[in-house]
């Protein structure tokens, strides 16, 4: 199993069993580090995503609504769109409490995204002229001053269900992946992430977060800059 497929598969499921993988990681300490931190960042998120709510809060909520309810419609409608509305509204609110204390952290999401999709978008050889980028660029406000080199692959797709833009363009030295997302609220990015393989590096352009992704430092560098002063937002 090669450095690529091990990372990919760890990225999907940290507490993945399969023994061939558990193999892999038994031959190289940098691999079992590499799965103990995604582990444990994991287990992080998912005890920052416990939230406890009040066992009799959807109870007070509907009792409330159904009264405020009650003297506005007939008793057979009242009863059923109070419900609907309450259950509703706990939802709503459940969803609510659950979502405060986490976030999205783009620059690991678009490591896993490069992993997830590297066999396809890396691989693709479209030959994108600066307008056809530029076009897929105008969804999102945005769009490139002038020509930054080599784009082999622009095509949507999502980040938690948003809508984004997945670019792989040519570096001095290898492939480099950026990705366009618009700045959704709880969205947050690093400067500067790498797993030891890939590097990830952001940048922020109005209402826009950009990811650059690659093998090479210098490659992830030097595009972040080139976008920097060649993409361009008005919204």
């Amino acid at each position: 199993m090669d450095d690529l497929e091990f990372r990919r598969i760890i990225y999907a499921d940290p507490d993945c069993d399969d023994q061939q993988l558990l193999e892999t990681a038994q031959k190289d300490s940098a691999k079992q580090q590499f799965w103990s931190d995604i582990r444990k960042t994991n287990a992080s998120l998912k005890k920052a995503l416990e939230v406890s709510i009040p066992d009799d809060l959807a109870h007070k909520l509907i009792l409330r609504q159904t009264i405020e309810t009650h003297n506005k419609q007939t008793r057979r409608n009242r009863l059923f769109f109070s419900l609907a509305a309450s259950i509703t509204l706990v939802v709503g609110l459940s969803f609510t409490l659950w979502q405060q204390p986490s976030y999205i952290d783009l620059s690991v999401q678009s490591l896993a995204h490069v992993y997830h999709e590297g066999p396809h978008a890396l691989q693709a050889n479209e030959n994108f002229t600066l307008q056809q980028v530029n076009a897929k660029l105008a969804q999102y406000g945005g769009h490139l001053s002038s020509n930054i080199g080599q784009v082999y692959y622009a095509n949507d797709c999502e980040f938690e269900k948003v809508k984004s833009l997945h670019i792989v363009m040519q570096g001095e030295n290898s492939k480099v992946t950026v990705f366009v997302v618009p700045n959704i609220k709880g969205y947050k990015t690093q400067d500067n992430l790498t797993d030891g393989f890939l590097t990830a590096e952001s940048l922020e352009l109005k209402n826009t977060r950009l990811v650059v992704v690659g093998e090479n430092t210098q490659d992830v560098e030097l595009i972040r800059s080139k976008l920097k002063q060649q993409m361009l937002f008005t919204a």
